[in-house]
């Protein structure tokens, strides 16, 4: 297994840069290395963490990172976590997400690493998973990492994505993102930013999941968890054909304190499990179509992306599962009553 992560976390600028120069960026990017060189699918080995003079440039960050790629291959993840500074410029040819760097000016885009360097050399990856947390300003700007015909295509990058991507973000639906320490954390953790604190504080303690992996459906639902718990700005997530269910992480929570409940008896209860890992239990789920309908038709009627994406994940099972006609009409038809009501 060859799979990379590299940490990137420019904190510290020219005093003349007017970009102010925040302790928790630098903390966070070290922390993000001793979690990742502890957990048993990563390791010392699989990750680099850029600070101080390495994140001067962007020549510097993208011959880091070009290299973290090539060592990839088609069964690895190549993992890019971002802690630092984001703008965005809308007079700017192509309006993207711009990175800072250690010489990075204020208002001078062309001191600034362009997103889109950065996708490139990661969507050009081997790699079966692509991952990119951004934990900055305008980060909700950041565009779905993977390509297609329905999204943007970035400029450069020949042929077809196959390959899933996640784009894991500060902030959701406002542009600035928290660089102070949250002081309902515990040391060091409280050192960070918040968002990375509190994302490293579920990557340290673990979910009561029974996976022994955290996946990013559970990655997801555990920072949102934590983010509204502690009145912070809920993060953002964009999924492109990686399923909710990719192991991310080690689930470090001890094994006889995590929650091993019965089945789901309701729709809802259904839906926040599969929310959390849409292959939870899902055998258990065909067995009943009616059931399957109801869950169907009730995400059908969502408006966020992960409830439609989970109910065509859904239904495509379904109709796989459901092949004799009478049992299909009766999924059928327990999805249309959902929907209407």
């Amino acid at each position: 297994m060859a799979s990379r992560a590299l940490v990137i976390g420019p904190g510290e600028y020219a005093e003349d840069a007017a970009i102010p120069g925040h302790p928790t960026i630098r903390a966070s990017a070290l922390v993000y290395g001793e979690v990742l060189a502890g957990d048993e699918m990563w390791g010392p080995e699989s990750c680099r963490v850029l600070v101080g003079e390495q994140v001067r440039t962007a020549d510097g960050i993208m011959r880091a990172l070009q290299e973290a790629a090539d060592a990839t291959g088609p069964d690895d993840i190549l993992l890019v976590v971002y802690v630092g500074h984001g703008q965005y410029w809308a007079d700017v040819p192509g309006g993207q997400v711009h990175f800072s760097v250690g010489s990075s000016y204020k208002d001078k885009p062309w001191t600034w690493l362009s997103s889109w360097y950065l996708y490139r050399a990661m969507r050009k990856a081997r790699a079966r998973l692509k991952v990119l947390i951004a934990d900055c300003c305008y980060s909700n700007l950041l565009p779905v990492l993977g390509g297609g015909d329905d999204e943007m295509v970035l400029p450069g990058v020949l042929g077809k994505q196959d390959e899933g991507s996640c784009v894991f973000t500060a902030v959701k639906n406002v542009r600035a993102a928290d660089a102070e320490g949250c002081s309902t954390l515990p040391p060091p953790l409280d050192r960070c930013t918040p968002f990375s604190g509190h994302l490293l504080r579920v990557l340290l303690g673990g979910t009561k999941d029974h996976h022994d992996r955290l996946t990013i459906g559970l990655l997801r639902e555990a920072m949102r968890l934590e983010m509204e718990s502690c009145t912070h700005q809920a993060p953002g997530m964009l999924l492109n054909d990686a399923r909710d269910g990719t192991p991310l992480f080690t689930n470090r929570m001890e094994a006889r304190l995590r929650d091993r409940s019965q089945v789901p008896a309701s729709a809802e209860e259904w839906i926040r499990h599969l929310m959390l890992d849409q292959d939870y239990l899902l055998d258990e789920l065909l067995g009943d179509e009616r059931m399957t309908g109801d869950i169907v038709g009730a995400l059908s009627r969502r408006s966020d992306d992960a409830s439609r994406s989970l109910a065509r994940h859904l239904d495509e099972k379904a109709n796989a599962r459901f092949q004799d006609a009478e049992t299909f009409a009766r999924y059928w038809n327990r999805v249309e009553q959902a929907q209407r009501t």
